[in-house]
């Protein structure tokens, strides 16, 4: 699906393209054929046939990556898990270096009144 959506897309922008009239600001070249959009749907495409028929036909080394990807569906949670308590008590000593300098900057402003 992701494919045949990156080539459609590619051609309604070709169509848009070709029906520009130039203004005053000369045509606009869309960034998507510089970029070949159409390559990475081919590419899409190309890679959804070839695991539909990988399903269809399962080879040995097909069951090893099974086992691998579930080792690996394991140790998602686990770096998650890390992620986010470092996430956490990085905002919170944040917020300690802010109040400290909170209280430097106030009382810096009243001595000098």
């Amino acid at each position: 699906m992701i494919g045949i959506f990156h080539v459609f897309m590619w051609y309604f922008l070709l169509i848009l393209y070709m029906g520009q009239i130039r203004g005053v600001f000369g045509t606009y070249e869309p960034i998507t054929y510089k970029t070949g959009c159409s390559l990475w749907g081919i590419i899409f495409i190309i890679a959804g046939v070839s695991i539909i028929r990988a399903t269809r036909h399962p080879t040995q080394g097909m069951k090893l990556g099974r086992e691998v990807s579930r080792v690996l569906l394991i140790s998602y949670p686990l770096e998650f898990s890390i992620a986010l308590t470092y996430s956490i008590f990085g905002c919170i000593d944040l917020n300690r270096h802010n109040e400290d300098t909170l209280t430097a900057v106030t009382e810096e402003a009243e001595s000098t009144f």
